[in-house]
């Protein structure tokens, strides 16, 4: 096929752009001593807080020494920001990470992908390699490029530019961020939700959320790629509130209309999203995060989608590389009209959601399952379950591996029932990735 080929130019050019080993330099080591200095910094104020007020021997005040500190570490982060604006080798090699994802299935009877064209059963499939690349350009912005080879169901490959955008982080006339506020602009995966945020080797699954596939856009069905990631603009920033502990963060979206999964259609017109997070920590111990999230277009069908997620995340400080307990969901409810041959409209109002939980044994192992419940988009008289079990080990932040069991039953006859066996592999190499939220390290 004429694509291996460029796959081949594609990775050569990756390789070729990855960051040189370079000899540390005065800034590289400052940067690690302010940070080393930081962690210090940080970890003596937490003791000086949870300290009892008879063992505080100081003839200082209390809050004046807190005071003291918290600018310190102000300074310090001031500092290791510059540095690292400063760092000449990322602005010309972007800190580049490779992902590899193969997973395979076995399933007990003939399953076809989400267009009905392809089988897609008892096979092993390459599903996807990811290049990510970022690097800032400036001290007010950073790019960020990833680069996505996605399965086409056992048919060939597709290259497709899974994220690609500008971040600009502060305001050059005001050479501040108020409200931490942030630009993207770009391609990027629309912060509806918590799950459709994550890319495929992030995920605690094997498979993603029916929901996310049904409501927010696949090609090839859960099995693949899906999400939503159109071409827009995202305002990010946080909320001033007056609950401690507690953060308030908003996204403010504009993208290219018609490209909702849910109901696909044609247009101009674009369509809208916001979205509100609110988390809170407990002694950094518990967290819980809640998110609201709406998306309306007024394309043909003027389709509108609202959702709802909750995460919950305990990990005990003493036993936190070993230790930790996941739970979360998310509830999407649509309306969209649908038009037959003859141009006649009638609404459609389909809800859908699913739940789970994972438990972490060991500092490798992770159990965890997931329940999925929705009424097909295309005709909401049809009803979808799923429930999986999956077990998950960590060696490193670099390799995973894991294996499922997923039972499907649904009032479609081509898709009831359904039992899949699963199996993943993900690699991770180059520039140290960022950790999935489910994993402690």
């Amino acid at each position: 096929m004429k694509l291996f080929p460029c796959f081949a130019i594609f990775l050569f050019i990756a390789l070729f752009l990855s960051p040189a080993v370079f000899s540390q330099t005065a800034e590289e080591i400052s940067l690690r001593e302010f940070k080393t200095e930081l962690a210090a910094l940080r970890a003596t104020l937490d003791s000086l807080k949870s300290a009892p007020v008879s063992d505080f021997q100081s003839d200082d005040p209390l809050d004046l020494l807190e005071e003291r500190f918290e600018k310190r570490l102000a300074e310090l982060d001031q500092k290791i920001q510059t540095l690292a604006n400063s760092m000449a080798p990322i602005a010309f090699n972007p800190l580049t990470t490779a992902f590899i994802n193969i997973a395979g299935r076995t399933d007990s009877r003939t399953v076809l992908d989400a267009e009905g064209i392809a089988e897609i059963d008892n096979r092993l499939y390459l599903r996807g390699v990811e290049l990510d690349f970022r690097a800032p350009v400036d001290p007010y912005a950073e790019a960020v490029v990833i680069l996505a080879v996605e399965n086409e169901a056992g048919q060939g490959y597709a290259i497709d530019p899974e994220e690609v955008y500008g971040l600009i982080k502060r305001l050059p006339l005001l050479e501040s961020a108020p409200w931490g506020l942030k630009l993207k602009v770009g391609k990027f995966r629309a912060p509806f939700g918590a799950n459709n945020r994550l890319h495929q080797h992030d995920l605690p699954w094997v498979t993603r959320p029916l929901i996310v596939t049904k409501f927010l856009g696949t090609e090839h069905g859960d099995f693949f790629e899906s999400g939503f990631n159109p071409v827009g603009a995202d305002l990010d920033f946080f909320v001033p509130n007056p609950f401690t502990g507690v953060t308030v963060e908003m996204n403010l979206d504009v993208f290219n209309g018609g490209d909702l999964g849910m109901a696909p259609v044609t247009g101009s017109k674009p369509g809208f999203l916001a979205h509100l997070n609110v988390s809170r920590d407990w002694r950094n111990e518990h967290i819980l995060i809640g998110g609201l999230s709406w998306y309306a277009e007024q394309n043909r069908g003027k389709p509108t989608l609202m959702g709802a997620d909750l995460t919950y995340k305990w990990s005990p400080p003493e036993n936190r590389m070993t230790t930790s307990l996941v739970l979360g969901g998310e509830i999407f409810s649509g309306s969209f009209s649908a038009f037959d041959s003859l141009g006649i409209a009638s609404t459609k109002s389909p809800i859908g959601w699913f739940a789970y939980a994972q438990y972490q044994l060991s500092y490798s192992w992770y159990l965890g399952v997931r329940y999925d419940w929705l009424q097909e988009p295309e005709d909401p008289d049809f009803v979808t379950r799923s429930v999986g079990a999956y077990a998950s080990y960590y060696t490193t932040e670099f390799f995973r591996i894991r294996i499922g069991l997923e039972r499907r039953n649904s009032t479609l006859p081509m898709s009831d029932p359904l039992t899949t066996g699963l199996f993943e592999l993900n690699f991770v190499f180059g520039s140290h990735p960022t950790e999935p939220y489910w994993v402690n390290r």
